[in-house]
């Protein structure tokens, strides 16, 4: 993994742990901001992104991948098992040939974009997180510098199939987080 893109998996990442650690046991059954989903359930789906990401790079079938998206994976402690997880995709993404198509559920993808994804996921379910906890969103402004200078066609191009609204552009005056926001439906 190139040095960018690892430092903005750093960030990526902090900004997940950063939300997750304000969760309160009331507040997993509420509502969180993405569709119906509740505050664990949105938890768990990032977390099981970690499995089935680590999944994908290590070339797994696909009967093996999505066999992950019914299982919990919360666990005891919600931060030791999403950072599990994500210590093992982490070491995957260090080792691999991320030039390697990967059998993703949109298509073959290149590992390099499954990271991206994962940077996008990390980031944007922690603005659906915090928004379900009533908690600002702890994006620092050089990351969402990154995702929308360099990430943003790619939430153009997986539009609904990878689960962004259509977008909405102004730039009048906003911050990068702000136009991340309008750039993914948020």
């Amino acid at each position: 993994m190139d040095t960018e893109t690892a430092e903005q998996l750093d960030r990526a990442e902090v900004c997940w742990e950063t939300t997750l650690r304000k969760v309160r046991e009331s507040d997993l059954k509420r509502t969180s901001g993405a569709g119906d989903w509740t505050n664990a359930e949105l938890i768990n789906h990032l977390i099981g992104g970690g499995v089935r990401y680590t999944k994908l790079l290590g070339q797994a079938s696909t009967a093996e991948v999505e066999a992950t998206r019914g299982a919990d994976h919360l666990g005891d402690d919600m931060l030791e098992s999403f950072w599990t997880h994500e210590r093992e995709f982490r070491s995957l993404a260090d080792s691999c040939d991320l030039t390697a198509l990967v059998a993703h559920r949109i298509g073959n993808i290149p590992g390099e974009q499954l990271v991206q994804m994962r940077i996008l996921e990390l980031t944007l379910h922690a603005a659906d997180l915090s928004r379900g906890i009533g908690s600002d969103w702890p994006i620092d402004e050089e990351l969402a510098k990154f995702i929308f200078d360099e990430l943003g066609d790619l939430i153009i191009a997986l539009g609904a199939v990878g689960g962004y609204e259509p977008p909405r552009f102004s730039d009048d005056g906003n911050s990068y987080a702000q136009r991340v926001l309008l750039l993914s439906g948020r």
